[in-house]
């Protein structure tokens, strides 16, 4: 998702800085209002644009992702109350034959009729006694039916509110759907206008805009991941090397693997890997485990950025997550700080 969007805001001025402050003639964004003169945007201001759309855009998908995993749920409730319905019907049926059995023998046949019981009674005292059995027995079995009527009607509600909450779950993806696929239009029209500069402005934007750490560092961080001692848990260290192995394949959002990921994607298949199960959602993801501060850190733990949370990182050595960015890049590995971005971390095992 969005790589430290906030940073790069305030770090527009300093890619203005590295490309010589200049003005670059990119064509006007569709939709906008003729000028005249005409006015194209500088780099600094299409850098502003397109981390707002792409902040925009982690959001939504965070959104997307958890109104996913609420459509699961409903899904699985409506399973749960309509085999309930079932059973509770079944129940009522095999009930009802029993009842109608019993009445028969009660009011038909034998000892079980009030005729049977006053003709096979040897006193008075034993009439009243097999009347009071019969009438215990009657009041049993209509106690019966309307206990097992009434686990039938909470049932039948039980299916009608999970079919309803399934029905608004649905519609909810619809909407975000359509409002992401708005917001993906937006920032392909910005990144269409980035692919304008040439190599040397690009290149210099890339390296403002989302530095990646060095094919030296990430050597060193995989060395120094194999020796780290510290108490870091072999799932931990087995979730790293999951995350590290994905490093070059593209960003896709609500992808989880294995050949694209997006950011929560990426750590719960990691950690998926060492038998560990969460959420595809970083928002969910930050209540799993036990919270620890930005010193604290240790191989595997993960990251959360932005207020709301809307990205996740999973953390390496000496200062290194790796990381599923955001639409247009590839899960590498990325230098991490306390910054105004970060907003908490949490340690899954150890």
């Amino acid at each position: 998702m969005a790589n430290r969007l906030t940073r790069r805001v305030r770090t527009a001025a300093l890619v203005v800085g590295a490309l010589g402050a200049t003005v670059v003639a990119l064509p006007t964004v569709a939709g906008a209002q003729p000028q005249s003169p005409t006015h194209h945007p500088t780099i600094a201001q299409v850098k502003k644009q397109l981390s707002q759309l792409a902040l925009k855009n982690s959001q939504l998908i965070e959104q997307y992702d958890q109104a996913r995993i609420d459509v699961a749920d409903r899904q699985a409730a409506a399973g749960k109350a309509e085999a309930a319905a079932v059973a509770a019907a079944e129940h009522l049926a095999a009930a009802r034959d029993v009842l109608g059995q019993n009445f028969s023998a009660m009011y038909e046949g034998g000892s079980f009729s009030t005729t049977g019981a006053l003709l096979t009674s040897d006193s008075g005292m034993s009439y009243l006694t097999r009347l009071d059995t019969m009438s215990m027995i009657s009041q049993h079995n209509a106690q019966l039916v309307q206990e097992v009527t009434a686990v039938k009607k909470e049932a039948t509600r039980t299916r009608e509110r999970a079919a309803a909450l399934l029905v608004d779950s649905r519609n909810k993806l619809a909407a975000l759907d359509t409002q992401r696929d708005t917001v993906q239009a937006q920032v392909d029209k910005y990144k269409k206008l980035l692919a304008t500069l040439t190599a040397a402005q690009r290149a210099a934007y890339i390296a403002a805009h989302s530095p990646t750490a060095s094919t030296k560092d990430v050597s060193k961080a995989a060395t120094t991941l194999v020796s780290v001692t510290g108490g870091t848990p072999d799932a931990a260290r087995g979730a790293v090397q999951f995350a590290l192995a994905q490093v070059g394949k593209p960003y896709v959002w609500g992808a989880a693997g294995p050949s694209s990921y997006d950011c929560s994607g990426l750590t719960m298949s990691a950690y998926a890997s060492v038998g560990i199960s969460l959420p595809h959602s970083s928002t969910q993801q930050y209540s799993y485990g036990h919270h620890v501060s930005f010193g604290e850190l240790r191989p595997g733990d993960l990251i959360f950025l932005y207020s709301p949370i809307s990205h996740v990182e999973m953390y390496i050595v000496n200062g290194m997550a790796v990381s599923a960015p955001t639409e247009g890049e590839d899960v590498k590995v990325i230098s991490v700080s306390a910054g105004g971005d970060y907003a908490g971390a949490t340690r899954l095992v150890g």
